[in-house]
């Protein structure tokens, strides 16, 4: 399970590139999540708030939102 420091600071280190998240981008924190094979609740929560924040493009917005839909293990 990817911590949520480390998601965020995953996020907070992509940002300062870009003003949005690319797909390319969201694979990264797609990658830290899925680690362990599962979307925990914590990370959910994080992908939650995170896509409703607007920073992420389409094809980002996409691929991270399906992740909303797998349950913690």
């Amino acid at each position: 399970m990817a911590t949520l420091k480390s998601l965020e600071q995953a996020l907070k280190e992509l940002l300062q590139d870009d003003q949005k998240i690319s797909k390319y981008d969201a694979q990264v924190i797609k990658e830290l999540i899925l680690a362990d094979g599962k979307v925990s609740k914590e990370e959910q929560a994080f992908l939650e708030k995170a896509l409703k924040s607007d920073v992420f493009e389409e094809k980002a917005y996409e691929m991270l939102s399906q992740l909303l839909l797998r349950n913690e293990s």
